[in-house]
């Protein structure tokens, strides 16, 4: 068998927990079976591992992360009885690697073990010919047992005093299960209140807080508004004057797209129906459609004429003559008293016989 087309195996030493280790022309391979998230995240923190010991210029490795070939290929190197550098372990410590994952060469890192070498020790003695166990395997299980313990007390200690900290990504505009899956594995807790804007789609984050960019840790807190594009329904717009509509239409947020008018007993400018009908979810900026009333056919008409200004008793003399119904309402005022003050419909209106007209006539105050 020759892996990923490289390296040629010439033994299986062992295979546990999903990895398994070969021994290779010119070395080890640690070959990760991934299937799960779990499964990769615990290869990219092993391959991390091994960025920052090559970092130190502690270890030399060949590092594959294509899909299907998840594996670490260490050269061939004499194993020697010498502790791990202190740079090496603080460089591990916060991925979870310690002593016991460490095999020394003379000079530097051999290789690093995903597991405890303590349990693979008679796998590893039957490595490369030039492989000798390294100096861990060989103590006492009392001090190995001690500083494993003494390792995962400095790691409570400093996790204690130091958790860790994420990066609070950009999630306006994601959907409510892409925001989960990005927070999902950084320990911060999610909040989520509802918002409604009926001109983005539903289930969309419309805020956060705090902002793309906060480092936060575990722990914590984000906050989202999640959109839920809640419809408004078009009122009741019958029996208002076209203006008091049009003025209703715009106070909604909709747009007045057009007017037709049809004769009617209804007064003229009575919205008679409205399109679409009451009632209909809308969206902001959604187009609606007025049918008014331009009164009714009762044969000719006449329009009428200009009456502010007029006395009440020249306005109903040309009324009359008209044949138009007259209703006054007299308001105090400072004009001179009997004068008419407005008019109902306005000057110009076509009016047939035996409408009727408003005038708001002055009184003394």
């Amino acid at each position: 068998m020759i892996l990923d087309d490289r390296y040629p195996v010439l033994e299986t030493l062992e295979e546990k927990e999903g990895i398994t280790l070969y021994r290779v022309e010119g070395g080890v391979v640690f070959f990760f079976q991934v299937r799960t998230p779990e499964d990769k995240e615990r290869f990219y923190r092993y391959r991390a591992a091994i960025k920052r010991l090559e970092e130190l210029g502690l270890v030399e490795a060949a590092v594959s992360a294509k899909p299907g070939r998840y594996y670490a290929f260490f050269p061939e190197r004499p194993l020697a009885r010498k502790a791990p550098p202190r740079a090496a372990l603080e460089a591990l410590a916060p991925l979870g690697f310690g002593p016991e994952h460490l095999a020394m060469a003379e000079e530097g890192v051999a290789y690093l073990s995903p597991w405890p070498l303590g349990s693979s020790r008679r796998a590893l003695a039957r490595g490369p010919s030039r492989l000798q166990p390294g100096f861990l395997l060989g103590v006492a299980p009392g001090l190995l047992l001690f500083l494993l313990g003494l390792w995962l007390f400095s790691q409570g200690v400093y996790r204690y005093f130091n958790p860790p900290e994420y990066a609070v990504p950009n999630l306006v505009g994601k959907t409510a299960r892409e925001a989960f899956l990005l927070l999902k594995d950084t320990g911060l807790r999610l909040e989520v209140v509802e918002g409604n804007d009926p001109a983005k789609p539903k289930e969309v984050v419309l805020a956060q807080e705090p902002p793309p960019g906060t480092r936060l840790r575990a722990g914590r807190t984000v906050r989202l508004t999640l959109n839920q594009a809640r419809l408004n329904p078009l009122p009741e717009l019958k029996g208002l004057r076209q203006e008091e509509a049009e003025a209703r239409l715009s106070e909604l947020g909709y747009r007045l797209a057009g007017v037709a008018q049809v004769e009617s007993p209804e007064p003229l400018g009575t919205v008679l129906a409205s399109d679409p009908p009451p009632g209909t979810p809308l969206p902001p900026g959604a187009p609606v459609r007025l049918l008014v009333s331009r009164g009714a056919s009762l044969g000719p008409t006449v329009p009428l004429p200009q009456l502010t200004g007029l006395s009440q008793k020249e306005a109903l003399f040309l009324l009359n003559a008209m044949g138009l119904q007259v209703q006054v309402e007299e308001v105090p005022s400072g004009a001179p008293p009997g004068t008419v003050l407005a008019q109902e419909p306005a000057p110009g209106t076509p009016m047939p016989p035996g409408s009727g007209v408003s005038l708001r006539v002055a009184a003394r105050g």
